[in-house]
């Protein structure tokens, strides 16, 4: 059974919403929003997938209870590219963003199974510019203090709508990461911090991944970390690190993307590259074997890749 946690709590060392002791590995959902797209929604703004949250909100239930039918018992919100600027775009103020990134957990909340947890969505702030600097760390003018006040408004909204814990994903550099730190210990509730990388050893700013993870690692609040976003072919080698980084009595999380590359500029995905399901999921039993214990995909995976997870993990997931 998997413990569910709603509300902020002071001793993390009991309190932890990933622990899964009666299965070996906690299935992730797929790539939320390219099954959005595959669904039939153009999601190409500065908002990304959060656009549906106004647009068409049925359709990001339907998305979640799809991953959820598949096996998944982590669903990712759709507050990845929730931003204020971007809801300003459409003319709308702090308070109704505010309401859309609640709206989040809720439609999250609706379809999921029992013991089934939500995880708040706060998506790197390069992924608000809207040309790819999640893969790059590319903040012009962005220090930790700008970062901090940065990501506070759609992390208090996804706590005060009781997500089950904070996804702090694809983050691509240490300042970032500095910044979720200690935005974690102010607001003192549970999360995970999963970076984005360019290689086996590094980060995509070029920073190494194992001073990354012993950063968040040394964070009360932080209960797992690990990769996303990332090309399946790297990860094992980074489960490794990031197992032999972190404290024992914390989750590595990994949910790579297919293997094709997100081009920032044209807002296409580069083809030809991708793993099929198959061999996504042989990867996969290396990344178990390695140390990683919460196990999902990112873009371009589907409810189809969390299935075959499942059926080849069986009870074990």
């Amino acid at each position: 059974m998997v413990a569910s946690l709603g509300k902020p709590v002071a001793d993390l060392a009991c309190k932890d919403p990933l622990l899964h002791e009666t299965s070996k590995v906690l299935l992730l959902d797929g790539g939320f929003a390219t099954h959005i797209e595959a669904l039939g929604m153009d999601i190409d703004h500065s908002l990304w997938s959060s656009i549906c949250l106004m647009k068409d909100p049925d359709l990001i239930q339907k998305a979640h209870a799809d991953f959820y039918a598949a096996g998944a018992r982590v669903a990712i919100t759709a507050s990845y590219q929730a931003h204020l600027e971007g809801f300003k775009e459409l003319g709308l103020g702090a308070k109704e963003a505010a309401d859309y990134v609640k709206l989040s957990v809720e439609l999250a909340r609706k379809v999921a199974p029992t013991g089934g947890l939500v995880a708040g969505s706060v998506g790197s702030y390069g992924a608000s510019l809207h040309n790819g600097a999640e893969y790059t760390g590319d903040f012009p003018g962005m220090d930790e203090a700008a970062l901090i006040e940065f990501h506070r408004p759609r992390i208090m909204a996804l706590i005060e709508a009781e997500c089950d814990i904070l996804a702090c994903e694809t983050i691509p550099c240490l300042i970032e990461a500095r910044a979720l730190t200690m935005l974690l210990r102010e607001v003192k509730f549970p999360a995970w911090v999963t970076f984005s990388c360019r290689s086996e050893s590094e980060v995509c700013s070029g920073e190494s991944l194992q001073d990354c993870i012993a950063l968040v690692g040394a964070c009360e609040y932080v209960v797992g970390a690990g990769v996303n976003c990332t090309n399946p072919s790297y990860i094992s080698d980074l489960v490794t690190i990031c197992r032999a980084t972190l404290p024992s009595n914390k989750h590595v999380v990994v949910y790579p993307n297919s293997g094709e590359e997100w081009c920032g500029e044209s807002h296409t995905w580069k083809s030809g590259t991708a793993a099929s399901d198959t061999a996504f999921v042989n990867m996969a039993r290396e990344w178990i074997a390695r140390g990683a214990d919460c196990v999902g995909g990112c873009c371009r995976t589907t409810p189809a890749t969390i299935k075959v997870l499942k059926d080849v993990f069986g009870e074990a997931a």
